[in-house]
């Protein structure tokens, strides 16, 4: 393996680590946000909800972790 492929899987790594931590806890919270707060029942409406939000998280997620690699941070 030589020194790009250990980069881009440490990368990969720490981007689906990163990933399982925020996003467990966001979409918990968005479900009780949601069902017990808002008192939504239709489960599509739902899922588009956390759907979106979940996707601009990973995305400014990713990103973060992108510039860190790219300046040498991690």
């Amino acid at each position: 393996m030589n020194k790009t492929e250990k980069i881009a899987l440490r990368e990969s790594i720490i981007v689906v680590l990163m990933g399982a931590a925020i996003n467990f806890p966001l979409q918990t919270y968005l479900l009780w946000l949601t069902i017990d707060n808002w008192q939504w029942s239709d489960p599509l409406k739902i899922s588009i909800f956390i759907q979106i939000i979940i996707t601009i998280v990973a995305l400014l997620r990713v990103y973060v972790i992108r510039m860190r690699f790219q300046r040498g941070k991690f």
